[in-house]
């Protein structure tokens, strides 16, 4: 660090040392750095209790607006879980969406746009697979 004063340049690192330079010695820098302390502690115990309180705070609205049924019907939307899937011109069922979009080489929201849209993906026409409907046609 360079500073100038009176004309005088001093280069040194030390803050400390600099003040002694320029007669500027401070008598106890203790009490000054105890202050700061005790001032980061205060604003870190009060950081933790704001952090805190946010969670508790997404958490109970997660609670009370996420989440669905555990078992949704046939055919509807099930977030997270392998729904299997069937290839109408192949009469093939597959065990996920994944696993379909990998046969046709696309992206497995392709499927499922497939799905919800009854259009095809690659040469396909895909449904969500039924066991009543598709165990008779199962190859």
């Amino acid at each position: 660090m360079a500073t100038v004063e009176a004309g005088v340049a001093f280069q040194t690192r030390d803050a400390l040392a600099l003040f002694k330079k320029l007669g500027l010695e401070v008598a106890d820098p203790r009490p000054i750095m105890e202050g700061w302390a005790e001032a980061n502690a205060a604003w870190l115990r009060e950081r933790s209790w704001r952090v805190d309180d946010h969670s508790d705070r997404v958490l109970s609205h997660l609670h009370r607006f996420g989440g669905r049924a555990k078992s949704a019907p046939p055919g509807r939307k099930q977030s997270g879980r392998k729904r299997p899937v069937w290839c109408v011109e192949l009469k093939l069922r597959f065990r996920s969406l994944t696993d379909a979009a990998r046969f046709v080489e696309r992206s497995p929201s392709n499927i499922l746009q497939a799905l919800n849209r009854g259009l095809r993906c690659g040469p396909y026409h895909w449904e969500p697979f039924d066991q009543r409907r598709h165990r008779a046609d199962a190859a």
